[in-house]
C-alpha cells in the first residue's frame, strides 16, 4: 500500500483569504479552479475541479475509484462489482468548498505561506507532502523520501516482470520535492523487489532523462522510450523480505535480506536508515547491529572521464564501436544529457550496454570479461571459457579502476563490482526493522551535476 500524507505549518497569526478566495485548512485556494475535499479519515485535501480524493490523492472518477483508502484504475460502478464514489465507508466523501469566512473554518494562516498548488500524475493529482522532519511516525516496512530540489519518480517493481508492488496498481508514483511514499510488504514477505528514483520524466513518469530502466508495466505491451531504456545505472534499494512474526512461514523464512548497490553505476545521492530493532542484524558471531548505509556523497563530479580498463594495456586499446573507434585506456563513464551529468556508469555496463549509452561488447573476452566478471559456468570456470571465478576477479583488474576507488570512498559499505568483497549484502528480522532511503539528503552534492 501507498499513503502520500500531506500536512501544513501550523503558525497562530490571524489573517484572511483574498475575497475571490476560499480556505481549505490553513491553506486559500481559488474556488473556480480548485475544490475542497474531505475523506472518510476527514482530513482535508485541495483537488481541481471535478476531481475526488482518495488518501490525499486526487483522481478523475472516470479514470479512478477508491477502494479501502487505496487508489484503483478504472472508474468505479453500482454494478456490484466495483465499490461506488458515494460514501459508503470505503471511499472518500467529498463536500463542498468551505467559505473563508463561515463558522466552521478558522480564518488563520502563516502570512508567509503560500496558496497551495496541486501537480497532475496522469490524471491524479499528487498534493504537496510535508517539510522535511515533519512527517509522521513511520509504519511501512519502507519509506523513500525526496529532499531533492527537483521532483522525482520512484519506481517500485518485484520479480522478473518487475511487476507493481503488492497493493499498488502501478510502478511508478511521483515524489514532488520534500514528499515521501511508504511501501507495505505483504506479511508472508515478497522476493526480488528493486526500488529507485527516476528523473527528468514526463507527466505520467514515462520518457525520463534517466531512471527508464526496465519496460514499463503492464508487460505485455511493455517497451521503453523512443530512445530505448536507460541503463540500469540508478542508485536503488534492492530487497528479499521474509515472512513477518504472526504468519505461519515466518520460521522457515524469518529473514529480510537487503543491500543498495552501485555495481553499476550511481545517480542520485542517498543515505538508508532504519526504523525499529537491529540488534539482530548482520550478526556474525555474537556480534550484530546495522547503522545504515551512507551513500551521502555520491558526487557526479567524481564519476571517471578517463577510466583505463586496458590493465595496463594488456588488452586491446582500441573497439570499435557503432562505427567509431574508441580508445579503452580514456573512456568517460558519464551519462550526460541536456548539458547535465545525470549518472555515472561502471566500466562493465559502459563496455557492455548498447548505443548510445554504451559500447556494445560482448562479456566473453578482452576487457569486457575482466570489468563485468561472467559466470556461465562455474563449474568449469576460466578466461578460456569466457568465465571469471570470483576469486580472479576479485585479484583482477576490476580493483584498480577508477570507478570503484570513487564507489569506496563516496559509499563505503555498498557494491561496486559483482564480486565486491565482504561489504554489501545485509540482513534483519523480517517485520522488526524498517527501513528509510532518502534521496539528496542533507550535506549531499547537487543532482544533476553540470556537464
Amino acid at each position: 500500500m501507498i499513503k502520500i500524507f500531506v500536512t501544513s505549518i501550523l503558525v497562530g497569526l490571524a489573517y484572511a483569504c483574498a475575497p475571490t478566495e476560499r480556505q481549505c485548512g490553513t491553506a486559500c485556494y481559488n474556488p473556480s479552479a480548485m475544490v475542497c475535499l474531505t475523506d472518510v479519515n476527514n482530513q482535508q485535501s485541495m483537488c481541481p475541479v471535478g476531481h475526488s480524493v482518495c488518501n490525499k490523492a486526487c483522481f478523475l472518477p472516470s479514470l479512478y475509484h477508491c477502494e479501502n483508502g487505496q487508489l484503483k484504475q478504472g472508474a468505479a460502478s453500482n454494478n456490484g462489482n466495483t465499490p461506488s464514489t458515494t460514501n459508503n465507508g470505503n471511499t472518500p466523501s467529498t463536500k463542498s468548498p468551505t467559505s473563508a469566512n463561515n463558522a466552521n473554518t478558522p480564518s488563520t494562516k502563516s502570512t508567509t505561506q503560500q496558496p497551495a498548488s496541486s501537480t497532475s500524475n496522469g490524471n491524479v493529482i499528487i498534493n504537496p507532502s510535508p517539510v522535511a522532519g515533519q512527517f509522521p511516525a513511520q509504519t511501512a516496512d519502507l519509506r523513500i523520501i525526496n529532499s531533492c530540489k527537483d521532483t522525482l519518480w520512484f519506481e517500485g517493481r518485484y520479480g522478473g516482470q518487475g511487476a507493481p508492488i503488492p497493493g499498488q496498481s502501478t510502478t511508478a508514483l511521483r515524489a514532488l520535492p520534500g514528499s515521501y511514499v511508504d511501501y507495505t510488504i505483504p506479511a508472508t514477505g515478497l522476493g526480488g523487489t528493486r526500488f529507485w528514483a527516476k528523473y527528468g520524466c514526463d507527466a505520467n513518469g514515462r520518457n525520463c532523462l534517466i531512471g527508464d530502466q526496465m519496460q514499463y508495466w503492464p508487460n505485455p505491451p511493455g517497451g521503453c522510450p523512443a530512445g530505448g531504456c536507460t541503463p540500469p545505472v540508478d542508485s536503488l534499494f534492492e530487497a528479499t523480505w521474509g515472512c513477518k512474526p504472526g504468519s505461519a512461514c515466518n520460521a522457515q523464512n524469518p529473514t529480510t535480506w537487503f543491500d543498495t548497490s552501485q555495481v553499476d553505476g550511481w545517480t542520485i545521492p542517498y543515505k538508508l536508515t532504519t526504523v525499529g530493532d537491529t540488534s539482530k542484524c548482520d550478526c556474525v558471531g555474537t556480534k550484530c547491529g546495522f547503522s545504515g548505509v551512507d551513500a551521502s556523497r555520491l558526487s557526479m563530479d567524481r564519476c571517471p572521464r578517463g577510466e583505463d580498463v586496458t590493465n595496463g594495456g594488456a588488452y586491446a586499446s582500441s573497439i570499435n564501436s557503432n562505427g567509431k573507434t574508441v580508445a579503452l585506456n580514456n573512456i568517460d563513464l558519464r551519462i550526460i544529457s541536456n548539458g547535465k551529468v545525470l549518472g555515472c556508469m561502471s566500466p562493465c555496463k559502459k563496455l557492455n550496454w548498447s548505443p548510445p549509452y554504451g559500447l556494445g561488447q560482448s562479456e566473453d573476452s578482452g576487457a569486457t570479461m575482466w570489468m563485468c566478471c561472467p559466470t556461465p559456468n562455474p563449474n568449469n570456470c576460466s578466461p578460456a571459457q569466457g568465465c571469471i571465478t570470483p576469486l580472479a576477479c576479485r585479484n583482477g583488474p576490476i580493483e584498480k579502476t577508477k570507478f570503484v576507488a570513487a564507489v569506496h570512498d563516496m559509499a563505503p559499505g555498498v557494491y561496486s563490482y559483482s564480486y565486491d568483497d565482504g561489504v554489501g549484502l545485509h540482513a534483519c528480522p523480517a517485520g522488526v526493522t524498517k527501513y528509510t532511503m532518502e534521496f539528496c539528503p542533507s550535506g549531499s552534492s547537487q543532482y544533476p551535476g553540470n556537464a
